[in-house]
C-alpha cells in the first residue's frame, strides 16, 4: 500500500483539527511510559517518560510495600503500621542495592517515617485524575451524558487505545467521537465496579469485557503523559469509597486488614478494605491484538492489531527527513518495548489502564490530520433515539402557598435534550397527592418534538381539601424511545391553608 506523504509545510498550513504537538526526534520503539514498581513483583513497564509534572493534591498518600492483592504489608502484628517504599536520591542516602525490599523506617509508636527519611517517600502524582473528589453529583451527571451518549450510537467501537467510540450515522454521514473525558472516563470505571454494567439494567451492549472496559477508563482519566499504577488504583478506589466495606461492588468480598494510624491526634487501630481482583488476567499481545475494535485499518484490508499515526519519511540517503506519512502498523512494536507482558490480579489490572495511557499518549504526541484519518465504519442501525427530560429548576412550577377552593395554575415544560438524534413523542402526567394519595392528575401529549427543543403546557386548577397540608406535585414524562429515564421526573410542593387561615 502507498503511504500518505506529506511535506512539513503541508502540516503547517492547518491540516489539523486541533494545535500540531509533533515530538518524533526523540520516539522509538521503547515507548512512552515508565511504571515505578509498587512492590517487588509489582507492574514493568517500558522505558521512557516518567510522566506525572503536576503536584500532587494528596501530601499523605504515598507509595507502600504492598502484596499481590494490592495490600499493604504491615511492619509485623503488632505495630500494624504500613510500609513506604524507598526512592534512594541525593537527599535519600538509603543504601537498596540489597535483594530485600528497599523500604523506608517507620516509627513502631507513631507509624509516622523516622525522623531523617522524610525524602526517601514518593507522593502518588494523580495530575487531573484527582478529579475523584469531585462529589457524587458530578459523576452522576457525567455518567447520565456517557449513557445517552452510548445509547444513542448507531455503533459502539473500540479506538486502538479501547476508548469507547460512538457513531452516528446522518444522511449517510458517519460522524464519530471518542468518549475521552476524564470525568467520564471515571463515572464509567466506578459505575462498572459497582454495578457491572452502564445504564439501565441489564445494561448497554458495549464491545469489551466490563473489568477491561473498567480498566481503559482510568486509563483515559489519568494524564496522557503520566503514569497508573498499584498505589493509585488502591487511593482511587478509597477516594471514591469503592472499597468502603459497606458499599457493593462486583469485586466483593472485599480484603481487609487492621491498620494503626493517626485518628485526630490519636494512634488508633483502624479497618482498611480493598478491592479483590484477583480474577482478573491481562497479556498486552491479546489485547491489543484485538484492537481497534472492530478492525478497520489498512482501510482495504484491515488488520488484527493495527492502527495508524503520523510519521517521518526519508530515504537511505537522506541526512535530514523532510516528509511525515501516516504509518500503518502494529500498535505493540510501535508504543512498547515488550510486546508480551502479561499481568493477573491488582498489578494486571493497573497496567491495563497504563497501557491505555501510553497509546492514547502516543497517538496525541504523534497525531493523524484530522481529514486523513481512516474512517471508522459503521452503518445505520434505523433506531429511534431521544432523551427526553424534566428540569428539577424549572421544569415543574407550582404555587408555593394555596388557599382552599381558589382558581391558581402550574406550568409543566419537557425538553428534548440537544445530544438527541431524533425527534420524541410522548406524554407528560402531572399528579397531586395528600400524603401519597393521589388527588387529581393531568395528562400532556407532545409529538416530534425536535432535538433541542421544549414544550410547556400551564394549566388552571381548584383544589378544596377543607384542611390545612401539603400538595405533594411529581411530572413524569413517558416516551417509548427515550433512552434515559433518570431524569423523566420532578416533584414539587405547595403548602395548603384554609380560606379564613383557620386551623384544620
Amino acid at each position: 500500500m502507498k503511504p500518505k506523504i506529506f511535506t512539513l509545510l503541508t502540516i503547517l498550513v492547518g491540516l489539523f483539527a486541533g494545535p500540531l504537538v509533533i515530538d518524533l526526534s526523540t520516539q522509538d520503539s521503547s515507548g512512552l511510559i515508565g511504571i515505578v514498581n509498587a512492590a517487588p513483583g509489582g507492574i514493568p513497564g517500558p522505558p521512557g517518560d516518567q510522566g506525572g509534572s503536576e503536584p500532587p493534591d494528596y501530601g499523605d498518600l504515598i507509595m507502600l510495600y504492598r502484596d499481590a492483592n494490592g495490600v499493604p504489608i504491615l511492619t509485623n502484628e503488632t505495630d500494624l503500621c504500613q510500609q513506604p517504599i524507598a526512592f534512594p536520591s541525593d537527599t535519600c542516602l538509603l543504601d537498596c542495592s540489597g535483594p530485600d525490599p528497599c523500604l523506608v523506617p517507620v516509627n513502631a509508636a507513631t507509624c509516622t517515617v523516622e525522623v531523617g527519611f522524610e525524602t526517601c517517600t514518593r507522593e502518588v502524582e494523580f495530575g487531573r485524575i484527582n478529579e475523584a473528589r469531585a462529589p457524587a453529583t458530578v459523576l452522576e451527571a457525567q455518567l447520565e451524558d456517557v449513557i445517552v451518549n452510548l445509547a444513542t450510537a448507531d455503533c459502539i467501537t473500540l479506538d486502538p487505545a479501547g476508548r469507547l467510540v460512538t457513531s452516528r450515522v446522518t444522511e449517510d454521514v458517519v460522524s464519530t467521537n471518542a468518549i475521552d473525558s476524564p470525568l467520564q472516563n471515571l463515572a464509567i470505571y466506578k459505575q462498572l465496579i459497582l454495578t457491572g454494567f452502564l445504564g439501565a439494567e441489564p445494561g448497554i451492549a458495549l464491545p469489551a469485557n466490563t473489568l477491561d472496559t473498567a480498566a481503559r477508563g482510568l486509563g483515559v482519566a489519568v494524564d496522557k503523559s503520566g503514569e497508573f499504577n498499584v498505589d493509585m488504583l488502591a487511593y482511587l478506589n478509597q477516594i471514591m469509597g469503592l472499597s468502603n466495606l459497606d458499599t457493593p461492588t462486583i469485586l466483593d468480598p472485599k480484603i481487609c486488614i487492621n491498620v494503626r494510624e493517626e485518628v485526630m491526634g490519636a494512634m488508633e487501630t483502624v479497618q482498611k478494605c480493598f478491592l479483590d481482583y484477583g480474577a482478573y488476567g491481562y497479556g498486552r499481545t491479546v489485547n491489543f491484538g484485538a484492537l481497534p475494535a472492530p478492525k478497520y485499518i489498512p482501510e482495504l484490508v484491515p488488520q488484527d492489531g493495527w492502527f495508524e499515526y503520523l510519521d517521518l519519511w526519508s530515504e537511505a540517503t537522506d541526512l535530514v527527513p523532510d516528509l511525515f506519512y501516516i504509518h500503518q502498523g502494529p500498535i505493540t512494536t510501535a508504543v512498547f518495548a515488550d510486546e508480551s507482558f502479561q499481568g493477573s490480579n491488582i498489578g494486571g489490572f493497573a497496567q491495563a489502564a497504563d497501557d491505555t495511557r501510553a497509546v492514547i499518549n502516543f497517538m496525541h504526541t504523534n497525531p493523524v490530520p484530522a481529514d486523513y484519518e481512516t474512517l471508522v465504519p459503521c452503518g445505520a442501525s434505523g433506531d429511534i433515539f431521544y432523551d427526553v427530560s424534566i428540569s428539577e429548576q424549572s421544569g415543574l412550577q407550582v404555587p408555593m402557598q394555596y388557599v382552599n377552593g381558589t382558581e391558581r395554575e402550574f406550568t409543566v415544560t419537557v425538553n428534548n435534550e440537544s445530544a438527541s438524534p431524533d425527534a420524541a413523542s410522548g406524554t407528560v402526567v402531572v399528579t397531586a397527592k395528600r400524603s401519597g394519595t393521589p388527588i387529581e392528575s393531568w395528562v400532556f401529549a407532545f409529538t416530534d418534538l425536535a432535538p433541542g427543543l421544549s414544550t410547556s403546557w400551564t394549566e388552571l386548577f381548584i383544589i378544596d381539601l377543607g384542611l390545612s397540608t401539603t400538595i405533594t406535585w411529581t411530572a413524569t414524562a413517558e416516551a417509548e424511545y427515550d433512552v434515559n429515564p433518570l431524569n423523566n421526573s420532578v416533584t414539587a410542593t405547595t403548602n395548603v391553608k384554609n380560606g379564613g387561615g383557620g386551623r384544620p
